[in-house]
């Protein structure tokens, strides 16, 4: 459901470069001393870049990557108006005698907000250096104690408070503050030019929903930008969109006072997040990830599409995705409790063969949306960190469709047809089940016995599909938390997979919820048995004596075992000792097992 306002707009480079010089003149540290005044620029409110006040204090070291940070009091109608230094100032420049001296970067929390540290332009600049000289058009989406950065707040924007706590508990930056406040895309015809002092924001996620921080720039060359004056998350070589940002307003704050933002077109894309600060180019933005999502309230019988585009930074484009698609079931249901959910997933990548589908059916009695998101979470945990081979994703479909209905059913019985077989033979398996609050129905599977079994008795199981997942039955009164703290947790087993192709395989065709599934052991006539030796004298291979005062050794008993051929044609990694399965769509989510014993005849 994203408006066209979201969409990318491409603005031609020379409206994105200023005309700031390659060159800028820095105020030397060493020439600062108590009293010497300046003035700095930010914006507060819309674009307007203003001017204010700046007193230096002192000259803190630091230890590196840090350089020594300068004490300033800032004063002027602005920092009255904004209720002292304000997270969203990062970056704003500071100059001395109209020469740079660095940025506002830091500021003490709950006391007096108009003192705060300037990192040196210095160090700032040297990133410059890190940043690539190409020149190329936007690329259109390809089908001191006490003190602390001034918090870079990553404000949300279309999520719920649910969305939000997820989106916290989830964040793998401790320096990074999940905002409760919002941030929206700014209807910008003609966005303004990044220059110095102007608010910027560093975007990871942008559509229907939104994540970004707000900052500002200390300077700008060509097409090479500086800012925020400490890290962001502190990542070092980032790819993340940038855009220029609309104050609506500046909170005053007993902690730290706020910019209330919105960003704008992408203009750009930042690519070092260091220490002193963070820098990036205005000339194209970073890959990303497109996610649509298409979510179906089937009671309402209303169907909503959501668009985002993430960041395709490993550590967080799970918990951007996982967090939109979240989002994106509260806000089509509109209430949170009980349902069934039909789930279909497609992931598509450049260097897939063909598109990954995954289609799955859950329960919940409490809450049906974190539920609906298991696939979704174990199919980005595949693609995004597998050992085996990196995937450029291009493109992740989510459809949901979730009715209030209770849609299980338990298993109460399981009979076979007959209760002796020969190997090779098939026979037909009667299971009984009870939908929630109806009639029990019966499903009837067929199993072969393979022609190398062995005679005896065997047991069969009918089961719930879906235990592969989960300890027990798929958990159905628990949240995303409760996962994490390990309550009925997601179990997976090591696959053993060779290959990522095998890995997309076994995620695909793993067991369904709504599954029936029979599966058994069979005894098979395949593991290697010696034979006999015909006297004393070929009991043992040559140059083994068969002396009990002289201890086998190493060598001694690998020939022994190959002599009489153990493990010449045994192979765990082979199918002998997997279990044999048969599996039935039932179109309810199953519950319960039943077991039988089967005797195999001669």
């Amino acid at each position: 459901m994203r408006t066209s306002a979201a969409a990318v707009v491409f603005i031609l480079l020379g409206l994105l470069i200023t005309t700031s010089a390659m060159a800028v003149d820095v105020f030397p540290l060493e020439q600062l001393e108590p009293g010497l005044r300046g003035h700095g620029l930010t914006v507060i409110r819309g674009f307007n870049v203003e001017t204010f006040f700046v007193e230096i204090l002192d000259v803190i070291p630091q230890s590196p990557p840090i350089p020594p940070l300068v004490m300033v009091r800032v004063s002027g109608d602005v920092i009255e108006r904004s209720g002292g230094i304000a997270a969203g100032m990062s970056g704003s420049p500071v100059y001395i005698d109209d020469k740079l001296l660095g940025a506002i970067g830091y500021g003490y929390a709950l006391t007096d907000h108009r003192i705060g540290l300037v990192t040196p332009a210095g160090p700032m600049l040297e990133m410059m250096e890190l940043l690539p000289e190409t020149h190329l058009p936007l690329d259109p989406i390809h089908l001191p104690r006490g003190f602390s950065p001034l918090q870079t707040p990553l404000m949300l924007g279309g999520f719920g408070q649910r969305a939000r706590l997820l989106m916290a508990e989830r964040w793998p930056q401790e320096n990074v503050k999940i905002m409760t406040g919002t941030a929206g895309f700014s209807m910008m015809e003609n966005p303004p030019s990044l220059q110095p002092g102007s608010a910027f924001a560093v975007q990871l996620l942008r559509g229907d929903f939104q994540a970004a921080s707000f900052g500002t720039v200390t300077h700008v060359a060509g097409h090479k930008f500086v800012g925020f004056g400490h890290s962001f998350m502190h990542r070092g070589e980032v790819e993340y969109f940038v855009t220029p940002a609309s104050v609506h307003y500046t909170m005053p704050n007993l902690e730290f006072p706020f910019k209330i933002a919105s960003t704008g077109p992408t203009v750009g894309s930042l690519l070092q997040d260091r220490g002193v600060g963070v820098a990036g180019v205005l000339d194209r933005e970073p890959p990303f990830l497109p996610v649509n999502i298409r979510i179906t309230d089937e009671d309402k019988q209303i169907t909503r599409e959501f668009s985002v585009d993430a960041v395709k930074d490993p550590a967080i484009v799970e918990t951007l995705v996982i967090s939109s698609a979240y989002q994106a079931v509260d806000a089509t249901l509109d209430r949170v409790g009980s349902g069934t959910g039909h789930v279909r997933l497609e992931f598509q990548g450049e260097n897939l063969t063909n598109r990954v589908i995954r289609d799955n059916m859950y329960y919940s009695d409490s809450d049906i949306a974190v539920w609906s998101l298991v696939d979704l979470a174990e199919g980005l945990n595949l693609f995004i960190h597998n050992a085996l081979q990196e995937v450029i994703l291009t493109e992740v479909q989510i459809e949901i469709a979730v009715e209030k209905q209770r849609r299980t059913a338990a298993i109460e019985k399981a009979t076979p047809r007959v209760f002796q077989v020969k190997p090779g033979e098939s026979i037909e398996v009667e299971v009984q089940i009870r939908p929630y609050r109806a009639a029990v129905e019966t499903r009837i599977l067929r199993m072969e016995v393979p022609p190398d079994t062995l005679p005896g008795m065997m047991t069969v199981t009918v089961r719930a599909g879906g235990s592969d997942y989960f300890i027990g039955k798929p958990p159905v009164h628990t949240t995303f938390q409760d996962v994490e703290d390990g309550d009925e947790p997601m179990r997976q087993a090591p696959s053993g997979a060779e290959s990522l192709e095998k890995l997309i395989e076994q995620y695909v065709n793993r067991e369904r919820g709504n599954e029936i599934v029979l599966e058994f052991y069979p005894f098979l006539d395949t593991f290697p048995v010696a034979e006999e030796p015909d006297d004393y004298e070929d009991q043992f291979p040559p140059g083994v004596l068969p002396d009990s005062d002289t201890p086998m050794q190493n060598d001694d008993i690998e020939a022994f075992d190959e002599f009489y051929g153990y493990g010449a044609s045994w192979d765990w990694d082979s199918n002998a000792h997997e279990p044999i399965k048969v599996r039935l769509d039932t179109g309810f989510v199953m519950e319960g097992m039943a077991s039988f014993d089967l005797e195999i005849l001669p």
